[in-house]
């Protein structure tokens, strides 16, 4: 899961990171410290972005 050496975009620190992946395409890295506020963090965005393509399907993607 921790597979990935860098710099974790939440906290900023160097460490093994995990990657999340977003519904639109683009990921971020988390390190094990902050993989539970990440997991947590792009799960919402997901969600939200796939409740706004069901409101507007027409939107360019």
């Amino acid at each position: 899961m921790f597979t990935i050496e860098g710099i974790c975009d939440w906290c900023k620190k160097p460490s093994m990171l995990a990657k999340h992946e977003y519904v639109d395409g683009l990921c971020h890295h988390s390190c094990k410290e902050c993989n539970d506020l990440a997991t947590l963090d792009v799960r919402q965005f997901n969600i939200a972005e796939l409740q706004q393509r069901e409101r507007n399907p027409n939107a360019l993607r």
